[in-house]
């Protein structure tokens, strides 16, 4: 007859059993706990003396390939500096509108002439007059401001060397406290009249070139950088 094992009593086979689940409890707790050590951050990491920090890109000027600049020197003759003072724009009455202008004075001139002529009165002095001032005008119109900058190209024609370095963007024209820019960048001007080149700036001012000055090796680079940043100039 086989004997009953007393009530709460373990067998072998269960303490085994035990044993194996309180290793595999061990076992898995030595697991998470090596999970967790190993997505934790190191909280001082050795530091090898950098800083890193976002700033702006202030100098990326710097790094750009810089522009090839042509260099030109001369000075101009008192024939050349006539022309340009001719085109400068400094007197409004000249080209179409001189002819528009001196077309006026001389029907007007005609008109008091007829009146003065064709009057029975003897008392009409003031037609002539007229007449007479309006022909003053047109002498005026065409021959004062060519004499006035035939003078004045006689005393600007002398000698001073001028510098320019032209580049695809700007020229730069003379140097230290008289130096000054052209930006081409379409909003300037451009004539060409008795081998001379002229750029016309927004400010009033403007720049010329003889073609005399220019090297045949380089004509066609300037031809085309000018050209390419600059208007046609606009007809009176």
């Amino acid at each position: 007859m086989k004997q009953e094992e007393p009530a709460g009593s373990k067998t072998p086979s269960d303490e085994l059993e035990e044993q194996r689940d309180e290793q595999l409890m061990n076992d898995i707790s030595q697991e998470l706990e090596l999970l967790e050590n190993s997505q934790k951050p190191d909280e001082n990491p050795e530091w090898d003396g950098s800083e890193s920090e976002l700033v702006a890109d202030d100098d990326a000027e710097e790094y750009e390939i810089p522009e090839t600049g042509i260099k030109i020197s001369y000075s101009l003759t008192s024939k050349e500096m006539y022309q340009c003072l001719y085109h400068s724009r400094m007197y409004k009455t000249k080209g179409s509108r001189a002819v528009f202008q001196s077309i006026v004075f001389g029907l007007a001139a005609l008109a008091f002439f007829l009146t003065y002529w064709m009057t029975d009165s003897p008392y009409h002095p003031q037609n002539l007059f007229f007449g007479i001032l309006c022909l003053v005008m047109i002498a005026v119109i065409w021959l004062v401001p060519r004499l006035h900058m035939k003078s004045l190209a006689r005393i600007m024609a002398n000698g001073k060397t001028i510098e320019a370095e032209i580049y695809p963007t700007h020229i730069d024209i003379g140097r230290d406290d008289g130096a000054w820019r052209i930006e081409l960048d379409g909003s300037a001007e451009i004539a060409e009249f008795d081998s001379i080149i002229m750029i016309y700036t927004d400010n009033d001012r403007s720049f010329a070139i003889p073609e005399r000055v220019i090297e045949p090796e380089v004509y066609n680079e300037i031809k085309a950088i000018l050209l390419s940043g600059t208007m046609p100039e606009e007809e009176e």
